[in-house]
C-alpha cells in the first residue's frame, strides 16, 4: 500500500520501539490484499507478536517514554485512571503499572492483547488493570462510558491513516482537565520511509506543528512538546506531546 491509496480508516498498531529499520518481520504483509491501514497492522503484529519485547530498544524506549510521561503528569496510585492505546504487549503498560490506580490497554490485535494480560497478570494487577482487543473506529461501545485522567499512545502514531480521527477518538475518553499525551519520532525533514514499510507505516514521525494541529482538531488544548532525552544505545529521537481537555 503506498501512501497515497491508503483509506482513511484509521489503523490501530502498537506502542513498541521502532528503529530507523522501524520493525520486526518486514515485509509480511506483502501479497495481501489489505482493506486499510488497521487491518494491514493487524496481520503484521497478529504474525509478530514474539518480536515485541526482543526488538532492538523496546525496552528501554518504553522506560523512557514511561518517565517522560511520569514527568509530564501528576499521576497517583491512588487515584488515577490511564487509558493506553495502541499497547501492544504491553512494555509501556508495566512500566506505568506501579505508578497508577487503574490502567485499561487497547489494541486491535488480540495476539499481543492475549499477551499483554498476561503480563498484567504475572505483575499481580488488580481487576482495574488489563487489556482488550478491540478496533475503537468501529467498535464504539467496547469501553462503555468509561473516561480517563490520562489517555496515551506511544510510538504508534506512525501507523495512522488518519491521525486526526484517532486523536478526536481518544480526546474522547478523557476526563474534563484529563491529558493526552503523543510520544513517537521526532520528525526533522527529510526522513523517507522505504517501499516495503509503506504496507503499515504512514510517515516517519512528527514536528511540533504537525501535533498543534492535531490536538486543534481534536478540540484540546496544547500544552507541550518537547524531545525525550535521547538513548545512549542510539534508538530514534522521539517527542512527547501533550494537550489537556478543558474542564
Amino acid at each position: 500500500m503506498s501512501d497515497n491509496t491508503s483509506t482513511s480508516t484509521p489503523a490501530h498498531s502498537h506502542g513498541h520501539g521502532h528503529h530507523h529499520h522501524h520493525h520486526p518481520g518486514t515485509g509480511s504483509g506483502h501479497g495481501h490484499n489489505f482493506a486499510n491501514m488497521a487491518e494491514a497492522n493487524k496481520h503484521h503484529y497478529d504474525q509478530h507478536v514474539d518480536d515485541f519485547d526482543t526488538f532492538p530498544h523496546a525496552k528501554t524506549r518504553a522506560q523512557r517514554s514511561a518517565l517522560a510521561m511520569r514527568e509530564a503528569v501528576s499521576l497517583s496510585k491512588d487515584s488515577s485512571t490511564v487509558l493506553e492505546f495502541a499497547c501492544g504487549t504491553g512494555l509501556v503498560c508495566m512500566e506505568m503499572l506501579p505508578h497508577v490506580k487503574e490502567i485499561v490497554g487497547i489494541d486491535i490485535s488480540p495476539v499481543v492483547v492475549e499477551r499483554c494480560n498476561k503480563k498484567f497478570k504475572e505483575a499481580g494487577a488488580n481487576e482495574n488493570c488489563y487489556a482488550i482487543a478491540a478496533n475503537i473506529s468501529t467498535d464504539k461501545d467496547v469501553l462503555a462510558d468509561k473516561k480517563f485522567d490520562l489517555v496515551y499512545c506511544a510510538s504508534a502514531y506512525h501507523h495512522f491513516d488518519s491521525p486526526e480521527e484517532i486523536t478526536k477518538l481518544l480526546g474522547a475518553f478523557l476526563k474534563p482537565g484529563g491529558s493526552l499525551i503523543v510520544i513517537d519520532n521526532l520528525q526533522k525533514g527529510g526522513e523517507t520511509i522505504d517501499q516495503e514499510h509503506r504496507l503499515y507505516i504512514t510517515r516517519y514521525g512528527f514536528n511540533e506543528e504537525d501535533t498543534k494541529g492535531l490536538f486543534a482538531s481534536a478540540g484540546l488544548e496544547f500544552a507541550s512538546y518537547a524531545q525525550i532525552p535521547s538513548d545512549p544505545e542510539g534508538d530514534n529521537d522521539i517527542f512527547l506531546a501533550k494537550a489537556t481537555k478543558s474542564t
